[in-house]
Parts: structure tokens; C-alpha cells; sequence
């Protein structure tokens, strides 16, 4: 493998039952190991740093929030971190957002355990993986769609300043401070930056900014 011998894993699943299953699976295996694993965004955050594992075995449904968010932020700050997907959702839209969020790989949970052993050991050699019972003619087409940096020009300059930092995951104080203006100003620019893209939340933003090629840029 091009990684670390054995090639070091964090399970982050919030399912207890899947968790315990795969250390069972893969601790006899000389070539993979568990070092770590989590059950929400905020646990992995922290034992990404304290165990530096070579892949993320990342399920998007956490009991904390969806796991695209968790994606995205560890590849802007840990670029070198291999990610793997893996996970019931096997939507084409889903599918190209992890990958344009920074995914080396997608496997789906009804696989046989033998091909999530073959995605893990693509992804650790740097090999894109994407599970067989997904088209890559589907995903591709969907990545292609005509989006959307057309849509941002609908923000004003300061705006687009703040969409991008609120996407990297500064709080308001944080920006307003990097800005230097007010939280409430920030907030105000917030709320017209959802109206105009039409969006709800953050994740909605972090979406778009994938959508339209903004994190690949970032990372």
C-alpha cells in the first residue's frame, strides 16, 4: 500500500453494530488497522488529529449533522487525509458532491464486506473508488450540470467574502472581525446571502460552494 503499514483507519458511523462489525473485520488483518473511531462530527474532529489516520471510512447521516460538512472541513485542513464514503445514500447528486467535496472514494453499505476491502485498499493507494452499483455515467452527468458560479454573481462583493468564510466554517464574531465589522452586519449579509441562493442552512451553502467548483478551489 502507498500509505502507512498497516493502513491506519477512523470509523466515523453512528452506528454502534457497523462500528464494532468492521474492527472485528479488519483488526486480524495485518495491512488494516482501527486506530479510531466516532460517532458525530464533533468526536471525529477530534480524534482525526489525535490518532492521524490514513483513511475515513465516513457515513453523511451522524447524529450531529451530515457528514458531507465533516468531509469538507478535513480536507481543508487535513489535505493529505484519504476520505472514503461509505454509507446507505446512493443518490447521484449526493455521490458527486462528496467527490467534488474532496472523496477519494464511495461504496455503498449493501456491498459485500470483500468490496469495501478492495474500495479501503484503493483509497489508501490513491486510487479512486466508486461502488459498482453506481453509474459513473449518472455521476458524471450530474457533475456536469451547468450550475452555478453564475448564481453567485447575484452577490454583492462583500457578500461573496462572507459566503466564502461562512462556507470555511468561521462563526460571525470570526468574520466580523476578519472584516472588520460588526456581528450583526454579518449576520445581516447572511441572512440576504440564503435568500438570494435560494438556500436554507449552511449545509446549503457548503453545496453550492461545491456545486460550483469553490471547495476544490479552497483545498
Amino acid at each position: 500500500m502507498a500509505c502507512s503499514e498497516p493502513c491506519k483507519l477512523l470509523l466515523v458511523d453512528d452506528h454502534v453494530l457497523f462500528r464494532d462489525t468492521l474492527k472485528l473485520a479488519f483488526n486480524p488483518s495485518l495491512e488494516l488497522r482501527v486506530v479510531g473511531e466516532a460517532s458525530t462530527i464533533a468526536e471525529a474532529r477530534a480524534v482525526a488529529t489525535s490518532t492521524a489516520p490514513d483513511v475515513v471510512l465516513l457515513d453523511l447521516n451522524l447524529r450531529d449533522g451530515d457528514g458531507m460538512t465533516l468531509l469538507s472541513e478535513l480536507r481543508r485542513h487535513k489535505p493529505d487525509l484519504r476520505i472514503l464514503v461509505v454509507t446507505m445514500v446512493d443518490d447521484p447528486g449526493r455521490v458527486a458532491e462528496a467527490f467534488e467535496a474532496g472523496a477519494c472514494g464511495y461504496a455503498t453499505k449493501d456491498e459485500p464486506f470483500e468490496h469495501l476491502s478492495r474500495a479501503i485498499e484503493a483509497v489508501c493507494n490513491g486510487t479512486p473508488y466508486l461502488s459498482a452499483r453506481l453509474s459513473s455515467i449518472e455521476v458524471d452527468a450530474w457533475r456536469k450540470r451547468p450550475v452555478a458560479r453564475d448564481s453567485l454573481s447575484l452577490l454583492t462583493p462583500r457578500e461573496r467574502e462572507v459566503f466564502e468564510l461562512v462556507v470555511q466554517g468561521l462563526t460571525s464574531a470570526q468574520i466580523g472581525e476578519r472584516l472588520g465589522t460588526s456581528p450583526r452586519t454579518i449576520e445581516t449579509h447572511r441572512i440576504r446571502i440564503l435568500h438570494k441562493l435560494h438556500a436554507k442552512s449552511v449545509l446549503d451553502l457548503a453545496r453550492i460552494a461545491a456545486r460550483t467548483g469553490l471547495l476544490k478551489d479552497w483545498n
